[in-house]
């Protein structure tokens, strides 16, 4: 067998830095990397048949444009990985709907526009859905979520501010800015498999169509697992179904070889399932228990608590079971006692600023596989060992 030359070496490296990149910012403007983005028009076609065949998802290259999008769909629910405006608290349930209306109103918009424009187009769309409360730029926490919506739009380069300040008119109602809108990026935002138009309902938009056959299904299956790996640190054989835990037993040796030399990412084979570990560490848009956050230093604590307990239970012989939400409240409260000089005192003192702090630690476990939610309480996840307190010997 001949090795690859040089320049074939230099390729096959190149590419997978882009498609590492494409993965964990599937958005790519011209703008904000010019190689990178230089790298990704010269890759397209590998690039594009590589998503579409391991993992489903399209690829859309607009060299004239200047993005590139890929259009990723997750391998099953997931309301671990919120939208947020830069440096803010994830969207709620209004944000979401100003963000749908902000782009339906841009796609009847000229390619420029000015805030209070958008605000009163979306004031008058809101009005025409009789279940959502109307637009009211009048109150301030509607100004604050259209704008925390806006400054979104503008970090994924959709909106391109020209002139003005936003933030005056979130806390005065005064004041305005301008935008330019790239409207061809507007129409690659939404990765749904089904357009809302003709989805109908918000669960059709993530129905995919496939053939009916046992090839169709093995294609589904395979990219059920890819899907779960490229997204997720950890994937549970309990949380696959049948014929992605089939294609598995017998796809393992390709699965793991795909993985390892096009990403760059080995696998470990665990009882309980698979994680996948990469060795740069930059696989990633959250790194745990690295970094030098308040959440994450009670989410470390959290998780040993949790693995801790689940340990003791396995050893007497029973069923982990779910520690109720309020146990875990009291547990931070008494973690913030003993690190409360060194932690952000931006959460309140008493039980709604631990309830806070533990809600958010609590996120990132679910986030990273390392705990479950089980009714109104909380388990430890299997890979969460990996934090448990070391027992000591005698």
């Amino acid at each position: 067998m001949t090795a690859p030359s040089p320049f074939e070496v230099s390729r096959l490296a190149e590419r997978r830095r882009v498609l590492r990149h494409l993965l964990v910012h599937p958005l790519l403007l011209a703008s904000a990397g010019p190689a990178l983005f230089a790298a990704a028009v010269r890759h397209r076609a590998e690039l594009t048949t590589w998503f579409a065949e391991y993992a489903g998802w399209s690829l859309v290259v607009e060299p004239a444009a200047g993005h590139v999008r890929l259009l990723k769909r997750p391998a099953h629910r997931d309301g671990t990985r919120p939208a947020r405006a830069p440096g803010k608290e994830p969207f709620d349930r209004r944000r979401y709907a100003l963000l749908c209306l902000a782009l339906a109103a841009l796609d009847g918009m000229p390619g420029q526009t000015t805030l209070a424009r958008l605000a009163e187009a979306i004031r008058e769309l809101s009005l025409e859905e009789q279940e959502l409360s109307p637009f009211d730029p009048q109150l301030l926490a509607e100004r604050r979520a259209f704008v925390d919506v806006l400054r979104l739009l503008t970090e994924l380069g959709l909106l391109v501010l020209r002139d003005g300040d936003a933030e005056a008119y979130a806390q005065r109602g005064k004041g305005d800015a301008l935008y330019d809108v790239r409207e061809r990026l507007l129409g690659q935002l939404l990765a749904a498999p089904l357009p809302p138009a003709l989805a109908g309902t918000p669960a059709r938009m993530a129905e995919e169509e496939r053939p009916q056959t046992e090839e169709g299904e093995r294609h589904r299956a395979r990219q059920v697992i890819f899907r779960a790996l490229l997204d997720d640190p950890v994937v549970y054989y309990q949380d696959l179904d049948a014929g992605a835990l089939a294609w598995l037993e017998h796809g393992r040796a390709f699965l793991y070889e795909r993985l390892e030399q096009d990403v760059g990412v080995e696998l470990e084979r665990r009882a309980e399932g698979l994680a996948a570990v990469d060795p740069d560490g930059t696989l990633t848009d959250s790194t745990f228990p690295e970094g030098n956050s308040t959440v994450k230093h009670a989410a470390l604590l959290l998780c040993e608590w949790l693995a801790d307990g689940a340990r003791a239970a396995r050893a007497a012989g029973q069923p982990p079971p779910p520690v109720d939400s309020s146990a875990v409240v009291e547990r931070v409260a008494a973690l913030r006692a003993e690190h409360g000089e060194r932690w952000s005192k931006e959460y309140e003192p008493g039980e709604a600023g631990s309830g806070r702090l533990a809600a958010g630690a609590l996120a990132l476990l679910e986030g990273f596989g390392l705990a479950e939610r089980l009714g109104a309480g909380w388990r430890a996840r299997p890979a969460a060992a990996r934090f448990a307190p070391a027992p000591v010997n005698p």
